[in-house]
Parts: C-alpha cells; structure tokens; sequence
C-alpha cells in the first residue's frame, strides 16, 4: 500500500488553494514551489547550497551565488530553496526525519518532536493500519509506519499533503498512503472495520495565527465520535488546554517542558497519567496525599532542607498533592508547585531538587543584600511561582556579581512572598 511516490504535476493544483503561510518570516509556499522542492532540479540546488555555505556566512551572498549559479530558475524559487534549507536545519534537530524532507514553518511548529512521535507510536496497536488524522508534514507517520502494517495520512493543505508524501518517500516509508483532503470527508469512505487505531493532531491554526480552544480544532473533537466504540485513539492537543471531562488524558513531558496532552480511548492507559518521552517512564497518581503548609512561621521553624518542583508534565495533571504525598513532602501551598521536605528525596526525572540555603520573607533590598552575602554570581537562576516581576527584570535590579552558582525562588505565601536562596541537588 503506497501512495507516497513523486507523481505531482504543477498543472494538478488550482491556483485558488496555492498557499499556506509559515509562522516565521510568513513565508508562503506556492504548490508550484512544493513540486518543484521535491524534484532533483531541487536536489542540484541543495548541494550547491552545501557548497556556498562552505564560502560565505551570509545568507544573502549565498542567496545571490545560487542565483547565478542557476540563472535559469526564477528568483522566488531561489528564494523558496533558501527558506527551505533553513527550515530543514531546524526540522532536522526537532523531527530527527532524513535529510531532503521537506517543511512549511507553521507544520515544523506544530509537529511532533522525535521522542514525542516515537512515544506516540508506542502507545498504539503494532500490527494493523493506523489512520494519521491531520498528518501534516509527517513526522508521527514516520514512526508510525515503522511499527504498523500500514499507515493511511489524511491531509487537508495542499502544501502539507505534498510535503507529506515527498517525506514518506524520502523515509522510505512504502507502506504509508496519503488522502488529500478533509477527515470528514474521507472517513465515511474509509473500512474502519480494517482499522486497528487512530492518531490525531488536529490543526490549531486559523487566519488569526495559532490558537489552543479546543472548539477551533480542524478536525473538531465531535468528529472522533463517529469512530467504532473501543477503536484506540490518541489526540493531541496543546499543553495548556483544560481537557474535555470525557476523555482520558495523559500529559506528556518532553525535557522539561509538557509538550502537550494527549487525550485517549481504548488505549492501556489510566485516566490521568504523566508521561515521559525521553525516558520511557509513566507516572499515575496515587492515593496518597500530602498535607499543606500551615503557615510560614511553621515554615521558619522547621527549617526544611529542601525544596522540590515537580515537572511540568506532573503539575498539568493536576494531581501534584499525590505527587507530593508519595515524596513526604509538605506542599507550600494549595495553589503553588512548591513542595518542603526535610530529607532529600531521591533523584528523578519527574522533579527537581533544591537545597535550602535561606528562607526569609520577600524584601527588595534584602533579597540584593543576601545574594552578596551568599555570593551568588551572574549565572544564578531565578524562578518564580505566584510571584508578580518577571525574574529577568529582578535580575538587573541584582547585579549579581559573585562566583556562586545559586537559586532564586520567587514565590507567593498567604498575603504575602517569600524568597528562597538555594542551590540545585
């Protein structure tokens, strides 16, 4: 089953779909652009690219070199070849795809990291035909394809839909077909019966720019719906999107950012989970629960020896007073990440870790004073929680000037703050 082959013709396209716009410098490409990107016209270009790049840093040098180098070529394919290879930087560090696949700025954006497609790919059925719901530039169908009998790639831009064949082609991925046009469209056509489970990141994107509201998602989450009951689905949305009461959610920490959310049915996943795709590591929460901090004289006289933060991914799930519990950990407050311990809990990829050094309550000219003191330089970190100044305007107030690699934590505490001096475990 292939559909990924180099069939494009320019005269396929009608001029009224031509573009899509990318984010960065609103680059558009043209269809007539895309099919001339994956041709070996465009390959001839690339390696003279590779050999300018060697003579000059200059992007405009280099744009002027290809021009006359290939005089033959109008200057907006010129121009496309170089946005192209810039994006191809960049797509190859955060998609891991071949080189010679192909990007727009808005999909490159949007797709998935190569450890969150990898987790992705993980967590469906192996075996079987997987349907890739707004596919994109295909950086979840590749891993997909590796793992499943077939894949079918449902795209409705027409620049993606072409990006998305050249780039399966270029994976050698022979058992990936691209549909062009809407999932409504194509799923009454599908044999869903065939279908072992379905993967989506329906596009965030309008003539506005990007957006997060669930209800502007393209295709909508009503559309799922219409899926057999049990089928397996997994859905992407945004990280900081409160998830629909009616699907299981599981948070997805990528580094130590939650790189998005992923709703899911019929998948071997509890109801509320982190989970961790550079490490392979899942999270659920427990029935323990930790207490919460009375109140900062109690704070001050404990003297905790350690603060810790849990990860991004943890604090999505709401469920960061379980975490804390299952650590022995005093959270600092009902609303803050924060949590106090006196022992110092064991390494993880789930949190981080900080040995208290001072905890007084916030004052501009002591918090300058202190961080003399303890000899904080200029590559201490601040950060913050329920804490109104941004920690970079704080930091030029500071002129920390000393040898110590310290930490600053910011935070809210009843009425009032607190800051924190410590250093990370």
């Amino acid at each position: 089953m292939c559909g990924t082959g180099k069939r494009a013709k320019i005269g396929m396209f009608r001029k009224k779909e031509d573009t899509v716009t990318g984010a960065i410098m609103s680059f558009t490409f043209s269809t007539e652009q895309a099919a001339f990107l994956s041709s070996d016209r465009a390959a001839d270009v690339r390696a003279g690219h590779r050999r300018q790049v060697k003579k000059y840093a200059d992007s405009l040098r280099i744009q002027t070199a290809l021009r006359g180098q290939f005089p033959d070529l109008p200057p907006t394919l010129i121009a496309a070849c170089m946005e192209q290879f810039r994006l191809g930087e960049r797509g190859t560090g955060k998609c891991v795809l071949p080189e010679g696949c192909l990007y727009t700025a808005d999909a490159l954006e949007m797709a998935s990291s190569a450890a969150a497609a990898q987790l992705h790919a993980s967590l469906l059925p192996a075996g079987g035909i997987i349907l890739d719901i707004a596919a994109g530039i295909g950086s979840d169908a590749v891993r997909l394809a590796e793992k499943a009998e077939g894949v079918i790639c449902v795209e409705s831009d027409p620049v993606h839909a072409h990006f998305l064949r050249h780039n399966l082609d270029t994976a050698r991925r022979r058992n990936a077909l691209v549909l062009r046009g809407r999932a409504e469209q194509w799923l009454p056509a599908l044999r869903l019966d065939r279908i072992a489970g379905v993967f989506a990141d329906p596009a965030r994107r309008d003539e506005r720019g990007r957006h997060s509201a669930l209800e502007n998602m393209h295709p909508p989450l009503a559309l799922f719906d219409r899926l057999p009951e049990g089928m397996p689905v997994l859905v992407k949305i945004a990280p900081g999107v409160d998830p629909p009461s009616d699907w299981s959610v599981a948070t997805v920490a990528v580094g130590r950012e939650c790189s998005e959310q992923l709703l899911h049915r019929g998948l071997d996943l509890p109801p509320v989970c982190a989970l961790h795709a550079d490490e392979g590591l899942r999270w659920e929460p427990s029935n323990a629960k930790a207490d919460v901090l009375p109140d900062l004289p109690s704070l001050l006289r404990s003297g905790p020896r350690c603060l810790v933060e849990p990860h991004a991914a943890i604090i999505r799930t709401g469920a960061v007073a379980q975490y804390f519990g299952e650590l022995g950990a005093v959270m600092h407050d009902a609303h803050i990440a924060y949590g106090w311990t006196d022992t110092q809990p064991p390494a993880s990829p789930w949190h981080q870790v900080f040995r208290i050094l001072r905890v007084e309550k916030f004052h501009r000219k002591e918090l300058r004073r202190i961080a003399a003191e303890l000899d904080f330089g200029p590559s201490t970190e601040l950060k913050k929680r329920g804490f109104p100044d941004a920690p970079e305007d704080l930091r030029r107030q500071l002129r920390l000037r000393g040898s110590r690699r310290g930490v600053i934590l910011l935070t809210r505490q009843g009425d009032g703050h607190l800051m924190v001096f410590a250093e990370r475990l």
